[in-house]
């Protein structure tokens, strides 16, 4: 029986055949791999309004991986290394999960973690044996489904659209006669890897002859138009094209904030 966690050993299973004896356990990370029973896409967008100030949450899903661990005991007795696996396998069986009060931070906020005992690993048996250089041993082999989350939450500015005086295309004459800028449709352009703006971004307005490029900052904007739809076309060379519909009818204010996925 294991006394203590000092008897459970994570080295490569061969350090096992030069152990001084005592009953040790040794778990060894042999695979690593995408889950197929879990979904690994997403990204999760909380718009927030509060007043003037408009902000989004960014989240990506995480990415859930099947972490292959292999189980095998050490003791003076071939007897003593069946028991030892036993009470092993006899604990997993038992719960069947890890309970996410007990896992680190980072693996918390998405319940608890579910455990798998097989007979038939992802790997080959005796290739596996083999690749580690230790002659095949009674082993458990056992499989958790972890998350992986590389993004963390990211706050950003909405940018809005600004709505001014759309009834007719000409710009309004102030009372000091100068010209009035009717800036109808605005936003930002960004990296849906990272979240960070992108330049030099080609904004199309379709069916028109206007199109723009994103500045320094991401921004980009055009003046001047009628009430309507309209659909924008958005390019830059590495990243996908898009194309994104806008409504402009004096009256609404839809956030404008578009993310272009990078093509390699």
């Amino acid at each position: 029986m294991l006394g203590s966690t000092e008897q459970i050993d994570f080295s490569h299973p061969s350090n096992l055949m030069d152990s001084n004896g005592d009953p040790t356990l040794n778990l060894y990370l042999y695979d690593f791999r995408v889950s197929k029973r879990m979904p690994n896409t997403g990204r999760q967008v909380e718009r927030n309004f509060d007043g003037s100030n408009a902000s989004a949450d960014i989240r990506s899903a995480p990415s859930w991986f099947d972490v292959s661990i292999l189980i095998t005991a050490r003791d003076r007795t071939v007897l003593g290394e069946h028991n030892l696996l036993s009470d092993v396998l006899s604990l997993l069986m038992r719960y069947r999960l890890l309970r996410e009060e007990f896992l680190t931070p980072d693996l918390r906020g998405y319940g608890n973690l579910s455990l798998s005992v097989t007979n038939d690993p992802p790997i080959d048996v005796s290739s596996l044996w083999s690749s580690l250089s230790v002659s095949i041993r009674p082993a458990i082999y056992l499989t958790v489904t972890v998350p992986v989350n590389v993004w963390r939450k990211t706050t950003v500015p909405l940018v809005t659209q600004r709505q001014f005086g759309v009834k007719d295309s000409l710009p309004a004459i102030g009372r000091s006669g100068t010209v009035t800028r009717q800036v109808v449709i605005a936003g930002i352009v960004k990296n849906a890897s990272n979240s960070k703006p992108l330049k030099r971004v080609r904004v199309v307005l379709e069916g028109t002859e206007k199109s723009v490029s994103s500045d320094n900052e991401g921004y980009f904007f055009f003046e001047n138009l009628r009430s309507g739809n309209y659909a924008l076309q958005f390019k830059r060379f590495g990243y996908h094209n898009q194309t994104c519909n806008v409504l402009v009818d004096g009256e609404s204010r839809i956030p404008k904030e578009v993310f272009l996925e990078p093509s390699f």
